[in-house]
This record gives C-alpha cells, sequence and structure tokens, in this order.
C-alpha cells in the first residue's frame, strides 16, 4: 500500500523526517548538560521551549488549514526548524534561543504532515500506523550513525546532519498537491446565497457559530475545530495527564543513562531500540484498534510506559536502561497511534492540521512543559528514583481516564 502511486510521497516524507529528527532529538537535552547548565536550568529551558510549542501549534494548524495550505506551511516549518537546530548546534548563548526555535517551528512539522499523510491515504484507504512505522525505522537506523557522530564530533555534528536531511525533505515537497486552504472558499464581497453555502461548507452544523462576524478573528480554526468536535477537550484533557508522566520520561530519561556511566552512543543506542520495537505495533496497532477499540490500545501503552518508568528508577546500568526503553518504544507507539486516530474522528477532515495542532500542543507542548520544570527541581534535589516513580504513578493512574474518555 505505502509503495502504490498515490503513497510514495507520503511514504519518502515519513521515511526522510524520521532522519532528520534523529539528529537532533535523542541529544539536545544532554548537550546542554555538557555545556554545563543544571538539572534545574535544563528543566526551566525545556518548560520555556515547551510553552513555545504549546503557542506555536495553533498557529501551524491554521496555517495549514486556512492560509498557507499543509504543503507551504509544512515548507516554511521545515526551514525555520533548521535554522534553529543550527543555531543549537553552534552553540550561540549555549544554543538556548537556538532549541527555542526549533521548538517553535518543530510545533509544526508532526501535525502538519500527519495531515498531509491522511490525506494522502484518504485516498487509498490505507492505515495510518504503517505510514508512520517508517518513521521509527528509519529513526532507529540514524540513531547509530548520529549517535557516533556526535559522540566523536561533539554537537556539532547535529548541523550537517539536521540540515541535508532538512533539505532533502523540503525538496520531496516540490509540487505535492493538498488540500486548498479554507480561506480559498471564501470571496471579498457576496450574496446571500453565496454566504449561506459557505457557512455550511465551512462550519457543518455550527455555521451559524462560527461564520458571524470573521471567524478567522476569534482564533482561526481553532474555533471551530473545538466547535465542531464535542469530544476534542476531554480528549486533550487526557493527554495532558498522559504526557505529563510521560513528559518526565523523555525530559530525564537520557540522563539517567549519562547519570550511570552511558554515552551520547549509549542514549543513541536506547533511541534506536526503542524506535525499532515500535515499528511492529505501528504496523499492528491499526487492527488491534479495530479490533478491540482505542482505549483497549491506549491503555496497553500506558501500561508499557509506566513498567519503564518504574524500571528506571530502579536500574543502575546504562545497558540494561536502554533495553528497557524498549517499553517506552511499545506504549508510545500504541499511545500516538491511538490518539492520531482518535483526533482523525473526533475533527473534521478539514480541520485536521489543527486538530493534530492542538494535540501536540497539549501533549508535547504544556505537559512537557510542566514535567519539564517539575522534573528539573525534582531530579536537581531528591534524585532519579523519585521523578521516575512519580511518572510511572500518574502513567498508571491515566488509565481509568482513559477507559472513561476514549469508550
Amino acid at each position: 500500500m505505502l509503495m502504490r502511486p498515490e503513497m510514495r510521497r507520503a511514504s519518502f516524507l515519513y521515511f526522510v523526517i524520521g532522519l532528520m529528527q534523529a539528529a537532533y532529538l535523542p541529544f539536545s537535552g544532554i548537550v546542554f548538560r555538557d555545556r554545563g547548565l543544571s538539572f534545574e536550568a535544563i528543566g526551566l529551558i525545556g518548560a520555556v521551549n515547551s510553552m513555545i510549542a504549546l503557542a506555536a501549534g495553533p498557529i501551524w494548524g491554521h496555517l495549514g488549514d486556512a492560509v498557507l495550505g499543509r504543503a507551504s506551511a509544512f515548507r516554511l516549518a521545515l526551514a525555520s526548524a533548521a535554522v534553529g537546530v543550527g543555531l543549537f548546534a553552534i552553540g550561540p548563548y549555549e544554543g538556548i534561543p537556538g532549541a527555542a526555535l526549533a521548538a517553535f517551528a518543530g510545533a509544526g512539522l508532526v501535525p502538519l504532515l500527519d495531515s498531509i499523510g491522511m490525506e494522502q491515504l484518504a485516498r487509498v484507504g490505507g492505515q495510518w500506523g504503517s505510514l508512520r512505522a517508517i518513521t521509527s525505522l528509519s529513526y532507529a537506523a540514524m540513531c547509530v550513525l548520529s549517535g557516533a557522530l556526535v559522540a566523536s564530533g561533539g554537537a556539532i555534528m547535529i548541523l550537517p546532519l539536521y540540515g541535508i536531511t532538512a533539505i532533502i525533505l523540503v525538496a520531496g515537497t516540490i509540487g505535492l498537491h493538498t488540500a486548498p486552504a479554507v480561506h480559498h472558499s471564501a470571496r471579498a464581497v457576496q450574496s446571500e446565497a453565496e454566504a449561506e453555502i459557505e457557512r455550511s461548507e465551512i462550519a457543518g452544523p455550527n455555521a451559524e457559530i462560527a461564520v458571524t462576524g470573521d471567524w478567522r478573528d476569534r482564533f482561526g480554526t481553532v474555533t471551530l475545530a473545538f466547535q465542531q468536535s464535542p469530544k476534542l477537550f476531554a480528549f486533550l484533557m487526557l493527554s495532558l495527564l498522559v504526557n505529563l508522566g510521560a513528559g518526565l520520561f523523555y525530559a530525564y530519561g537520557s540522563f539517567r543513562i549519562q547519570e550511570v556511566g552511558g554515552s551520547a552512543a549509549a542514549v543513541a543506542f536506547g533511541g534506536t531500540v526503542s524506535a525499532a520495537v515500535e515499528i511492529p505495533f505501528f504496523l499492528a496497532g491499526g487492527l488491534v484498534a479495530a479490533r478491540l477499540g482505542l482505549r483497549s490500545l491506549f491503555s496497553f501503552g500506558l501500561a508499557a510506559m509506566g513498567i519503564c518508568s518504574v524500571g528506571y528508577a530502579l536500574i543502575d546500568s546504562p545497558y540494561w536502561l536502554a533495553l528497557a526503553r524498549s517499553l517506552v518504544g511499545i506504549g508510545f507507539a500504541c499511545t500516538l497511534l491511538a490518539s492520531v486516530l482518535s483526533v482523525r474522528a473526533i475533527v473534521p477532515a478539514a480541520l485536521q492540521a489543527t486538530g493534530q495542532a492542538l494535540y501536540q500542543s497539549v501533549s508535547y507542548g504544556l505537559a512537557v512543559a510542566i514535567a519539564a520544570l517539575v522534573g528539573g527541581i525534582i531530579y536537581g534535589e531528591l534524585g532519579a528514583a523519585p521523578l521516575f516513580l512519580l511518572s510511572g504513578a500518574i502513567l498508571f493512574g491515566a488509565i481509568p481516564f482513559a477507559w472513561k474518555v476514549l469508550r
């Protein structure tokens, strides 16, 4: 299915973005630590960057759905992210401004690509999990190379790795056709009949609410997404809780490996193991969700991540910590797949970039901001064990909530 003519472009984009992300994401925290920043400072930086991502996500969603179109907005996010990561790697002001720009641009990369991918999948009736498995495959492979290069050459090696893959990714979007932006259906001057048609096309049953006045002046497509999706708020609150627990692990799992004697290569190896394990679960997750339901898939993922977090509190070997990260790969694949499919079902197709951006903003913006700030204080003052035990407690505690919200 992924190699059909209609899907080759999307498959290529999902493959290359995995290469690009593996050149930066595994090392962002430990580079700050190597530059002499404390855990508290790193936590504060992570919190600020996550809040930037929280604000940026809906902006990118609006740009993709209602202004530039998804392909053009994706290219703009790519270029901005490459500049930010380059500044981070070079290291002016310890790389803090570069990381902030990368956070702003990165908030748009995944939701815009997912909206493009699901648009292509709708034409062939394929499963999103199979498409996302390509990213896990390329991420796992690239972590091996990037880990060795960063361990030997330092943070500066992130620049060429990320920059080259970003250029390839931009080139892959040339000629990509996506659904036109929502505002393309609007006209400066309309008859009453034309205005009624536009209200129906854009806002559906909530037309009068959404289009009274200029809807773009009231938080743009974010307003429409909530109006058209009654279940969206409850789902976002679930995502906030889940990713608060998961965010504690993601923000400080690499430091735990480094604390017990692991190098950047060991951190990258953990990322390789995690991403490799994701692949079969992304491939099979769609079938599991169809047979058992999204909440079963989601709850299984929460349990896997909770067990891993408890393991990180108790294990003191970098090798075993890297292997234990495979449980996070399972948990990440199951919860992400269930979440993306939930947004796909909850939010109308014309607002998918906005819906996915809201999910990303709450999950990897607000939740991670809280986790990074609180986690930095806990790790710096109390150590690793309380931090990861708290992470596990939140993840296990979220299972009943998920069972209700995803009913």
